[in-house]
């Protein structure tokens, strides 16, 4: 085995929280539709007094208490197999009215491609904050807790703690939309990629509520603004820009939608210092924080930071874990705007979009695709005018956004937003000012349709099939003079005037006037009963014409049968396709962001003489035959086969700047592909133990693993004293 340190050509052609509500299950008074539909659910789970989950309120982010009695799970499970019978039931009813999209998605779960949480659980574990999945904080059980023999304590994030990645990662989505009591089940089914979605607190507060019911209200509204706190915030900001130089252009933009020219037309102007020209190269500037800030709170301009996970963490982490659930790249920008301010202009974007509400209140409105051709994009849009605008009617989503909401939009919905004062409706709270609005977009599925992976399948199955040993048929030449008969101009007839340009249009309406004049002036040399010779010359036309089709279908069902072998080619090749669109991914996405349990398992861990896990000693540095392992965290490798050779490509050494380091695959000959693939899919909570990899001798199988965990891909421990009948190295 020996390891490339540069990509291979082709790859290089392919690169340019809210708490719960009381466990009640009536709504309070001004309890939301969503407030409701939640205690409907969480009612459901609770089942009937024989199994109670009392779930303990604060201020500060939840970490509910649960007291699970000895007969809940039965009656748990008797419940959730009549909830599987009518779902079952539903689901055949739904099949006749679903979208090929939502088909596929339902073959995929049961064939298990999608690893479904139990609905309960999920809504369980979504009300804990992003942050406390993100990083399993520790907390101290309250003195109220319950502390009897017969109750067995499990706090939810006691559970998270133990799930798999793959179920984080859907919790973690779950708790991001949570306020919406949509299921990230329901979610995939009725928005992803159709339709927003607004995540937002939405209780009425009313001046005749009785204290109690005003204080719940109250509570409920602290910890919603609080649920998202931890990621970004002014103040973390401005300590970016100035530890870390950041640069204008580069790093982040300084923008304003206004009327600069003074015409009543806004529009966006960017104040970006232009790059400084040194050499040959560009140097994007420097930015002085007190210029930054000056523009923002003085010109009342919007600042865009881009790529604020490369500074933040937790925002990495975000992403990070987010890329395992959607299984494509994941990005993020953030946008901070003064008051009454507006940054940007209506446009629409070529990614699926969070926008996570962290500070202050911001406007939006929304409106929908103006046409099919621009629903779900490609590119994004260029910037509309307001006249524009006004012209598409009415919004479909007119909503402020305060901290703690949350708004999903699929590419291609137009949108514009605005910084406003706290909406009279809201209560005041202390740490929730809105003299500027601060959110975190996160994206996804850019360069990521089906038109992206044909891009890929298509020219290689071309190139396959002319290259076949079976049939020459599209290596044989074009037919003679084709060109005389082939084309637009030949085929003027058979097309919708509609479709074509001003110019064929016009010359159509031309031709056609030339034939009405012909018929006209033969109608009235006919009229005296004399024979011309006209009638030969229609029989001419008529002959040419019928010949001219015969060469045209002809040549179409040749044709035909042509594209039909690049589509069987295609066919045979979608795997390959597949592995190519795979390791572009790896290449777009971020590194994993690991958790310390992760990290404590992989080669960095078991280096550090400070490492306090009962499965680290000196013999963990070494794979041994009795070694347990398995893939550090799923899908950050992929397994192809490249010029006979066996080639592993990885993300663990990516960059938090897009394509700033190349993948670096390793190289393993052809037989160390089984040991191999059964390493990349081992993953949580399974393991597999060296000894048992499909390989041929034993040094064999250590020598992988041992490359693997060297890479620091693999995680590792030892449950005994290490296996040293074989030694390698």
């Amino acid at each position: 085995m020996k390891k490339r340190r540069n990509q291979s050509s082709q790859m290089q052609q392919q690169q340019q929280q809210q708490p719960q509500q009381p466990h009640d299950a009536a709504p309070l008074p001004g309890q939301s539709r969503a407030a409701k539909k939640r205690a409907k659910k969480r009612a459901k789970f609770e089942g009937n007094d024989a199994g109670r989950i009392e779930t303990e309120s604060s201020s500060s982010p939840p970490a509910s208490a649960i007291v699970v009695e000895t007969d809940k799970r039965a009656a748990t499970k008797e419940a959730s197999s009549k909830t599987k019978a009518k779902e079952h039931h539903d689901e055949n009813v739904a099949k006749k009215t679903a979208s090929p999209a939502d088909a596929a998605r339902e073959t995929q779960k049961s064939l298990g491609a999608i690893d479904e949480m139990e609905p309960e659980l999920e809504e369980l574990l979504s009300a804990l904050t992003p942050l406390q999945i993100l990083l399993l904080d520790e907390r101290k059980p309250c003195e109220d807790e319950p502390t009897s023999e017969n109750d067995r304590v499990v706090r939810p994030l006691d559970i998270i703690g133990d799930l798999t990645t793959q179920h984080r990662a859907r919790v973690l989505l779950s708790s991001i939309i949570h306020p919406s009591a949509v299921t990230v089940s329901e979610f995939y089914d009725d928005y992803w990629g159709k339709r927003p979605l607004v995540a937002a607190f939405d209780e009425t507060f009313d001046e005749n509520d009785d204290d109690e019911s005003s204080s719940s209200r109250r509570r409920r509204y602290r910890q919603h603004v609080s649920r998202l706190n931890g990621f970004l915030d002014r103040t973390l900001i401005d300590e970016m820009i100035r530890k870390n130089k950041l640069r204008y252009g580069s790093d982040f933009n300084v923008t304003r939608y206004a009327d600069s020219a003074g015409n009543g037309m806004r529009r966006r102007i960017t104040l970006d210092p232009p790059p400084k020209k040194i050499s040959n190269n560009e140097e994007y500037v420097v930015a002085d924080p007190s210029d930054v800030w000056s523009n923002v709170d003085e010109s009342r301009c919007s600042l865009r930071l881009l790529r604020p996970h490369e500074h933040a963490e937790n925002v990495h982490a975000m992403l990070s874990l987010l890329e395992s659930e959607f299984g494509c790249m994941v990005g993020s920008n953030s946008y901070l705007t003064p008051l009454h301010s507006q940054g940007f202009a209506p446009h629409y974007d070529d990614v699926d979009v969070f926008i996570l509400q962290l500070e202050g209140f911001k406007r939006w409105r929304v409106y929908p695709p103006v046409n099919k051709r621009e629903t779900l994009p490609r590119a994004s849009s260029r910037d509309y005018t307001e006249k524009e605008v006004e012209e598409m009617g009415e919004e479909r989503i007119d909503v402020v956004l305060g901290p703690g909401d949350v708004l999903y939009l699929p590419r291609g919905w137009i949108h514009q937003a605005e910084t406003v004062a706290r909406p009279g409706y809201l209560p005041k709270v202390t740490s929730v000012k809105d003299d500027h609005s601060l959110h975190l977009t996160v994206s996804a599925m850019q360069n990521w349709s089906w038109a992206d992976f044909l891009e890929i399948l298509i020219p290689e199955a071309l190139e396959g099939a002319a290259a076949s040993d079976k049939s020459t048929s599209l290596r044989e030449g074009l037919p003679v003079n084709f060109l005389s008969y082939m084309g637009t101009m030949h085929s003027l007839e058979e097309e919708d005037e509609s479709d074509l340009p001003e110019g064929l249009r016009q010359a159509v309406e031309s031709q056609k006037v030339h034939e009405t004049v012909r018929i006209q002036s033969k109608s009235e040399g006919d009229s005296g009963g004399e024979c011309s010779n006209d009638e030969d010359d229609d029989a001419d036309m008529l002959a040419k014409q019928a010949r001219v089709r015969a060469l045209q279908n002809a040549f179409k069902e040749e044709a035909k049968k042509r594209i039909m072998r690049v589509c069987k080619q295609a066919m045979s090749m979608l795997d390959d396709a597949c592995d190519q669109i795979g390791i572009r991914f790896l290449s777009d996405r971020l590194p994993p962001a690991l958790l310390k349990p992760e990290a404590a398992l992989t080669k960095e861990a078991h280096a550090s003489s400070s490492s306090t896990s009962p499965h680290h000693h000196d013999a963990s540095k070494k794979i041994w035959p009795n070694t347990l392992c398995r893939l550090v965290r799923p899908n950050i490798a992929r397994l192809v086969i490249e010029d006979s050779k066996a080639v592993l490509y990885h993300c663990l050494d990516n960059s938090l700047v897009y394509h700033k380091t190349p993948l670096s695959p390793m190289e393993f000959e052809v037989d160390d592909a089984p040991a191999l693939e059964q390493l990349l899919t081992t993953v949580e909570p399974n393991w597999i133990m060296v000894k048992d990899l499909l390989h041929g001798d034993v040094e064999d199988k250590m020598e992988i693993a041992q490359a693997l965990y060297d890479e620091g891909i693999l995680a590792t421990k030892l449950l005994e004293s290490p296996d040293r009948s074989v030694q390698t190295g």
